[in-house]
């Protein structure tokens, strides 16, 4: 006869072995295209959750069923590459000259809740100013009759010396050098108002490629964060409505992304320079699309950060959204994620130098 506590033990390792099995379709959310099976990309979302539920099961077998703990180790340890992804105990420091470079979505200037202030754009302004920095990436910037850019724009470079380059004409990345821009080109995507910025500069007597990149994101407005808050379980068919067209925008959205990672990383691969790349991926690092665009480069936070990652102030997708990516030919120093709330991102940068022949 099966015994009470019988019972509950093996609930208990039902449920664990419902939490491996998530975190271990999380890490084929890296290795599958969303635009040949889209399941795993939801579960890859979910990463972080994962992982805390099974170090929580973990734990609790120890106290009483110690074999079992091995379960959820054997799980973790198989994706143990992803979470330096996510948090870093040391960083690598250095107070050598180098190129700093910051990245920053300033969400149009609007601040955090769509302020619209001309302040905000002051702030950020000072924010920039501080930072010293030799390139500076922005996404979200609207350039066609927004009159608070435009003065933005130019305090920035006057007041810094830098030049700029921005797109053409939809508005979006905006890339400040310190050096010379000695070629320009934007990649606009199929049915997206997302774009790669593309800047040749010239540093020092070497020609680096940088990419000002903003990918798609899940397009969820304020009001439908609000009413996700407010799911009901006494309102199971309006809860359920509400949840299908969630995870109809998350799916689109993994799927357009894909495209566009991908269409990033051929421009890296084809590129006769070393790159440099910045900007919002608005996906997290175990996705497709932060697999796909930092193949074959170094991360800087990877390299050089310190403590937890996360970029994004919002609910949706949280933790780390907004990268610096690089060829191995630099490394990395002093990556920060500044916790300035002034958009609904964080701004980073970092220090890279080149590596030694």
């Amino acid at each position: 006869m099966l015994t009470l506590k019988k019972f509950f033990q093996n609930t208990f390792l039902f449920f664990n072995l419902l939490a491996i099995a998530g975190l271990l379709m999380s890490y084929l959310s890296a290795k599958i295209s969303p635009a040949v099976w889209w399941v795993p990309a939801f579960f890859g979302l979910a990463f972080p959750y994962f992982l805390l539920v099974n170090l929580l099961f973990m734990v609790l077998w120890v106290f009483s069923k110690t074999r079992f703990a091995i379960l959820s180790f054997l799980a973790i340890a198989m994706g143990y590459g992803h979470l330096n992804h996510y948090i870093q105990l040391s960083g690598r420091e250095t107070t050598e000259e180098g190129l700093v470079i910051s990245s920053y979505n300033v969400k149009n200037f609007y601040g955090e809740v769509d302020t619209k202030e001309d302040n905000v754009a002051n702030e950020i302004l000072k924010y920039l100013q501080s930072k010293e920095a030799d390139l500076i990436c922005l996404q979200e910037v609207t350039t066609s009759g927004q009159r608070r850019f435009t003065q933005q724009k130019s305090k920035l470079s006057h007041d810094s010396g830098l030049k700029f380059v921005h797109a053409s004409k939809t508005g979006g990345p905006v890339s400040y050098s310190r050096y010379p821009i000695i070629a320009k080109d934007e990649v606009h995507f199929e049915n997206s108002a997302n774009m790669i910025l593309i800047s040749d500069l010239l540093i020092d007597q070497d020609t680096i490629r940088l990419f000002n990149c903003h990918l798609e994101s899940y397009r969820f407005t304020d009001a439908e964060i609000r009413s996700l808050d407010s799911l009901s379980f006494d309102k199971q068919e309006e809860s359920l409505r509400k949840v299908r067209y969630t995870g109809s925008k998350l799916k689109q959205a993994f799927i357009k992304r894909t495209e566009q990672a991908e269409a990033l990383h051929q421009l890296v691969q084809d590129s006769p320079y070393a790159v440099i790349v910045c900007g919002d991926f608005n996906d997290t690092p175990v996705s497709y699309t932060y697999s796909k665009a930092a193949q074959g480069l170094e991360d800087a936070f990877v390299n050089s950060g310190s403590g937890i990652g996360n970029t994004y102030v919002g609910k949706l997708p949280s933790f780390r959204i907004d990268y610096i990516l690089h060829s191995p030919v630099f490394e990395s120093y002093n990556f920060k994620v500044d916790r300035v709330v002034f958009s609904d991102h964080y701004p980073i940068s970092c220090t890279l130098k080149k590596k030694i022949q």
